[in-house]
């Protein structure tokens, strides 16, 4: 039998030498994992730079057989570079990847850690948390990160989420809950939900689908990886505009519609418990709208909730946790 799980590292980069920096010190914190039983599959997105090429070479030469890089024809965005990813490791029978992204860094215990809760064989995803370095790798201060990210790192201190049927968690108290480069999936689940073709969000999206199938979320606590944003990279703080948010609650929707239909398949979830979680969700991703800054999104899902029950509505955005302001924000937008 197969052991040896995959890292999954897409790199798009124009090659300059910082981001051909961060690249290196991706590698290398998979290099110097504590469990040696891995390979790493960079899977270069049309990167289509000759800097890059040798830098992408010289990995190769370094790290021989520990290393397989694919290189695409044509840009396909992260989450379709993930999944030419996971087919490969499919095909080499990896029990499980590890998602990676070429600016981040892994704990050199990560892969010990994960492969511990592999071993219990009801565990489908495993996650861990992060601090943020920027691009000259210094810890940002929490007052200076976005609150969108902030929320992600706050929601793994409290009520951390794990188990069964962690999508209703996800869709309805925390939104977004396990970052990119924190997961680790069976690779059996990985193949069978694939990343969606589209241009936000497709994490989120995957996340809801795995989580919707018979399985558990497991998270671990002992440990943190490295979570880049480059001050001057406004992607990478989850994009504060309206047009992101706008594709944002679109594709959390269809994820969130795919979960439920995939819980429903299992018999996970009774019928009369369906409509009761969407308002739920609705209010939940309305909150997220508005630590974007985007109330026009918000004003739109609260409104769509309401129309199902303004009842329920106004309940949930009760229970919701977050500061008093956004509570009363989120009942303004709904008159």
């Amino acid at each position: 039998m197969n052991n040896t799980a995959a890292f999954i590292m897409p790199v798009k980069i124009a090659g300059n030498e910082l981001e051909l920096r961060h690249l290196r010190l991706s590698v290398e914190s998979v290099k110097n994992q504590t469990d040696s039983d891995w390979v790493l599959i960079i899977v270069d997105d049309f990167s289509d730079n000759g800097n890059v090429t040798d830098a992408l070479n010289a990995i190769e030469r370094e790290l021989g057989d520990k290393v397989h890089i694919i290189r695409l024809q044509k840009n396909v965005g992260a989450g379709m570079a993930r999944n030419v990813g996971i087919q490969y490791a499919n095909e080499i029978g990896a029990p499980f990847v590890l998602f990676n992204d070429s600016d981040d860094i892994s704990h050199p215990r990560r892969l010990e850690l994960v492969r511990e809760k592999f071993r219990d064989k009801d565990t489908n995803v495993v996650y861990l948390s992060f601090d943020v370095i920027d691009e000259n790798d210094r810890v940002v201060a929490e007052e200076e990160i976005c609150l969108s990210v902030r929320e992600i790192i706050l929601g793994h201190h409290k009520d951390v989420l794990e188990g069964e049927n962690a999508w209703i968690g996800i869709s309805t108290k925390k939104n977004y809950t396990n970052l990119t480069s924190c997961t680790a999936v069976r690779t059996s689940l990985a193949a069978e939900e694939p990343f969606p073709q589209v241009p936000v969000s497709e994490d989120a999206h995957t996340w809801l689908r795995y989580a919707a199938h018979p399985g558990k979320f497991v998270f671990i606590d002992e440990i943190i990886n490295h979570y880049r944003i480059c001050s001057a990279v406004e992607s990478r703080s989850r994009g504060q505009n309206n047009d992101f948010y706008l594709k944002k609650a679109a594709v959390d929707s269809d994820g969130f519609e795919k979960a439920m239909a995939i819980s429903r398949s299992f018999g996970r979830i009774k019928p009369e418990e369906e409509e009761p979680i969407r308002i739920a969700f609705l209010v939940r991703e309305a909150l997220s709208m508005l630590y974007g800054d985007c109330e026009d999104c918000a004003k739109e899902l609260l409104l769509s909730a309401a129309k199902r029950s303004k009842e329920r509505t106004l309940q949930c955005i009760d229970q919701l946790d977050c500061a008093p302001e956004f509570i009363a924000n989120l009942k303004t937008l709904m008159e």
